[in-house]
This record gives C-alpha cells, structure tokens and sequence, in this order.
C-alpha cells in the first residue's frame, strides 16, 4: 500500500516538472498580455500667442439704455404697463386722463371757428371801407379804424391757434412713451396717482443692448486699449469680450477708472446686474506657448498633458500653467509650438499607448 501512494506521488511530481519545462520554453511574445487597441483621440495643436498676466476684477453687466421714465403733464394715472412688458420704442408706457384737456381742446377749436368768421367779417367790411374812402363818402379815420379791427382779430385768432396746439401737444404727452425698445423694470406709480411734470412713472431697461463695465485700478491704465479682447466669466462660464470703452477718469478716493467691456454675439441674455469676473492685462504680453485648456490633466500630483508623438503614441508631459486667455492657457515645460495636444480622450490613456485621430470624438 506504501509502495502505491509513493508511486503516486512521483508520477505527479514528474507531471509537474513537465508542465513548468513547458512554460518556460514559451516565447516571451507568446507570456505578455497583448497591447492595448489604438484610443481615438481628438487633438489641438500648441501654438505661440501673445499672452499677458491678468488682473481678476469685479464687473457687472449693464444696459446701456436705462432710464427712469418720466411725466411730462398732470393729470391721474389711468394705466402703466406692468413690470416685465417688453415695449418697442414709441409704444405706451403710461397713460394720464386726459379729459379736461380734451373739454379744453374743444373750447379753443370752438373759439377758432369764432374769430375766423369775425375776421373775415372785418375784411369785408374793411374792403368797403376802402371803397367808401376812394370815393370820397368814408372817413380816412373809419377805414383806419376797420384796418386796426382786423389786425386784432387776426392776433387773436393767432393765439387761440396756438392755445389749440399746446393743448394738443399735452393731449398727446398724457401717453408716456417707451424712448427706446426695452423692459418694464419696476412701476414709480400706479393707476390713481397724481403724476405732474418731471414725475418719475416707470424704469425702462434696453435688455438686448448691454455690456460689461468693471473698474480696474488706475496702475494697470498702460496696458489697456481699446479694442483687445479680455476674459470674461459669469457663474463659471467663461467667454471673451472686447474693451469698447475706457474712461480716462479715475476716481480719487479708489484710483480706479471704469472700463466697458461688448459681449459676443449670443451672449445676449445675461441678466442685467449679474457679476461678472473681468480678465485684464497687468503687464506688456509676451509671446508664450499655449495650449487649449481641455489639453490639460491637474491631479495631485502636478499638472500634465499628453502629447501625440512622430510615430501617433501619446507621450505625457509634465507643465506648468501660467497667463489664460479664454481657452487658451500659457504653459511651461516640454512643449514646443505646433505639438499635437490630446484635449479629448486622454482620461485612459497611458504613456507610450498607440492612439488614432478622430474629430468626432467630443
């Protein structure tokens, strides 16, 4: 029975050493995993710009069209649009009763028709006057005198025309108009209020027509013009305007100066009073090498990209970033002008790894 389990355990033995003899006469091709397939990246090319340090600065966006609507007769308020009612320039913003000054209107149209019928009166009669006098049956005094009793009436009729017009004119400042194409932002008065002259009715704001006004300090006054674009940042959403205007004035007690900033086309429906944070260069811009920032990967252990070589293998590459401007950030390191920069699909990438270009990888 001895002799069996030792039997036994010798075959297995000799099957063991087999298998391992086996093993290692393996080719070293046929022990290693196979490699990974080809990643479908999409790259940017790194590129010379010229790039500035940037000065954070709070802004906010404001219309350039805000007004606080005003009266320009007395009278009752009979309506004003509510808060929010978009108005196209020259549609109703407020209406003041108007009735008074309608009874007065008549009054003056009724006395024009009046003194018109007296006045031509008076020229007739100041035509026979002149007959009478040529033919010797008239005074010079009463024709004088029929002269004198036109030109008054003719004066008056000139001034109840006038007092026609000016009531006419206040009829039609009873409706407050919008002066330009904006939003109702807040009511000044509502229906039953007495308005007069100069009477505040309304806010209008030009809700398509704003910009970005922040204040730099005067110090950085050099390197501003107008017309460069600057870094602009709502809530985390970073776009690109252009300085429009810069208001050579500083103020003495902050030493600062007020810059405008347009916003792109589309970038339109930011709310009025919204914080903006503004990007403006604090020193003369220098030619960098820049990156799109999709390109880089900050972990805790630096800040890296990856770089498609010569042969389409992704090389990592350790950076360190330094001015951005929009999508574009200025780095430092083994980058050179015009090196392919992986910005989408390097999440599982690894060094040395065969990767395929494909701009539809997004």
């Amino acid at each position: 029975m001895f002799e069996d389990i030792a039997m036994t355990r010798c075959i297995a033995h000799q099957i063991a050493a087999a298998l391992l003899i086996g093993t290692l006469a393996l080719p070293a091709s046929a022990q290693q995993a196979p490699p990974p397939p080809a990643a479908k990246v999409k790259v940017e090319m790194a590129s010379l710009r010229q790039m500035a340090p940037v000065l954070q600065v709070p802004g906010s966006v404001m219309s350039r069209q805000d007004a606080d609507v005003a009266a320009e007769v007395s009278g009752r308020v009979t309506w004003v649009a509510e808060a929010g009612t978009k108005l196209a320039a020259g549609e109703a913003l407020a209406r003041v009763d108007d009735r008074l000054l309608r009874l007065e209107l008549r009054q003056y149209e009724a006395q024009i028709k009046s003194l018109q019928s007296q006045l031509a009166f008076q020229e007739r009669e100041l035509e026979r006057q002149r007959q009478l006098a040529e033919r010797g049956t008239a005074t010079i005094v009463k024709l004088e005198e029929a002269n004198s009793r036109r030109d008054v009436l003719a004066q008056d009729l000139i001034r109840a025309q006038a007092s026609r017009d000016r009531t006419a004119l206040e009829i039609e400042r009873t409706v407050v108009k919008a002066p330009f194409a904006g939003q109702v932002a807040e009511r000044m008065l509502e229906v039953g209020e007495f308005s007069a002259p100069g009477v505040k009715v309304a806010r209008l704001v030009a809700v398509d027509q704003i910009e970005v006004r922040a204040q730099a300090p005067v110090s950085i006054a050099r390197h501003l013009s107008e017309g460069i674009s600057v870094s602009l940042d709502i809530e985390g959403q970073p776009t690109q305007g252009k300085v429009t205007r810069i208001i050579g004035i500083g103020e003495a007690q902050s030493r600062t100066f007020q810059v405008r900033v347009a916003l792109p086309r589309g970038e339109a429906n930011w709310i009025v009073g919204s914080a903006v944070k503004v990007g403006l260069p604090s020193a003369t811009a220098e030619q960098v090498v820049a990156v799109h920032r999709d390109a880089l990967v900050l972990r805790g252990d630096g800040t890296w990209l990856f770089r498609v070589n010569a042969q389409n293998k992704a090389e990592r590459v350790a950076v360190k970033t330094g001015t951005s401007i929009g999508d574009w950030v200025q780095v430092t390191g083994d980058i050179r002008d015009g090196d392919r920069t992986i910005v989408r699909g390097a999440e599982r990438l690894r060094e040395g790894q065969e990767v395929e270009l494909d701009p539809k990888v997004s």
